[in-house]
């Protein structure tokens, strides 16, 4: 087996559908993928190599009808993605508690496109550093834990004054989230005391507040920051929005790449 660092795992049992995804993902990205077709297959492959940076996961395998196999690749401390033909509210508070990354319907060639695109999303949050600031503790936790599952490297800070500090000491921070209500310095004030410094396509920052503080998010926005969100938020939307400011910001800066190159 080849040891590299973008090695895909995919466990699924049905090989027509395992060739299928291992296609796309080849066609749309350029991660290599082992095929696995059981559950035991899948333990030998990850005993074998530690280099698997994510797995997709089929829920139901012959030999691990229930979802055994899922905690298998995160007890191996492997990212995972879940591929499942049903879905209920259970199921989703399993995947939740669980911590998977994602999770998608089985289905066609072109339901795969938003799966090889969480892949990459992930691939890529393994190399960027994201900044919590908030004074609650519970909720700066629950934010930096979903950060976590998404593959990013997380800092944390109280208030926009530590917030300044750790910035400084830590120029690698490549995505703000931010708090509104703070001691010292707010979080409308830390972002206003950024942008100082870091356009918004240079360092996106995301203001968070507590539900009920609807005119917050036109303040957060016309101070400089590049999304809201209002507390309390699914674990879902938390994740989309976080990577999708990534991906913007991916997407600018290869348009001035691209703009540079024919200058």
């Amino acid at each position: 087996m080849t040891q590299s660092a973008n090695q895909v795992l995919l466990i699924e049992d049905s090989n027509v559908q395992a060739k299928i995804i291992q296609k796309q993902i080849l066609a749309l990205s350029n991660f290599e993928t082992i095929i696995c077709h059981t559950m035991e297959e899948a333990r030998a492959a990850l005993e074998a190599s530690h280099r698997f940076f994510v797995a997709v996961v089929d829920l139901n395998l012959p030999d691990a009808p229930d979802g055994e196999v899922v905690d298998l690749t995160l007890e191996n401390g492997v990212p995972t993605v879940v591929l499942t033909a049903t879905f209920n509210e259970e199921l989703r508070q399993q995947f939740i508690r669980k911590r998977v990354a994602d999770y998608f319907f089985k289905g066609s060639i072109r339901d795969m496109d938003p799966m090889v695109r969480s892949l990459e999303r992930l691939y890529k949050n393994r190399h960027m550093t994201v900044l919590v600031v908030d004074d609650g503790v519970v909720d700066r936790g629950m934010m930096r834990r979903g950060l976590e599952v998404q593959q990013f490297q997380v800092l944390e800070a109280e208030n926009g004054a530590q917030a300044m500090q750790i910035l400084a000491e830590h120029p690698e921070v490549q995505l703000i989230i931010t708090d509104f209500n703070m001691p010292e310095m707010d979080g409308c004030e830390l972002v206003m005391a950024v942008r100082e410094h870091h356009k918004m396509d240079q360092l996106p920052i995301i203001g968070v507040s507590a539900a009920g503080s609807g005119p917050l998010t036109a303040r957060f926005l016309k101070n400089g920051a590049n999304d809201f969100l209002t507390k309390p938020f699914e674990v879902e939307e938390f994740s989309w929005r976080v990577n999708q400011c990534m991906e913007m910001v991916d997407v600018i800066a290869e348009l001035k790449n691209c703009y540079e190159n024919l200058g």
